[in-house]
């Protein structure tokens, strides 16, 4: 299991350049079989509606464990809002 080490992603409006903290959930996990072993892909998404402009947020991180315990891979698509803080590996734990 890959998670967010602090859930809370500082984001900002690319409406109003308003400053938030969306939190991101765990909304599943898929798996492939690979060669080795089996790949886990875990979804995050995190929504918020922007309190200054009303413009709605979105974030989804999609992180790939491959072999298990072992970060691969992971991606982050924003809607509505720019990242603040990168997300990067020392952002995630392997569990």
């Amino acid at each position: 299991m890959v998670e967010f080490k602090n859930p809370l992603v500082r984001v900002r409006c690319l409406e109003c350049r308003e400053e938030h903290f969306i939190e991101m959930k765990h909304i599943g996990t898929e798996k492939e079989q690979r060669s080795i072993s089996f790949e886990y892909e875990h979804t995050y998404r995190g929504e918020l509606k922007c309190s200054h402009c009303g413009e709605e947020m979105k974030l989804l991180t999609t992180m790939f464990e491959y072999p298990k315990g072992f970060l691969n891979y992971h991606e982050t698509n924003n809607e509505s809002c720019l990242v603040m803080d990168d997300i990067t590996d020392d952002s995630l734990n392997v569990l």
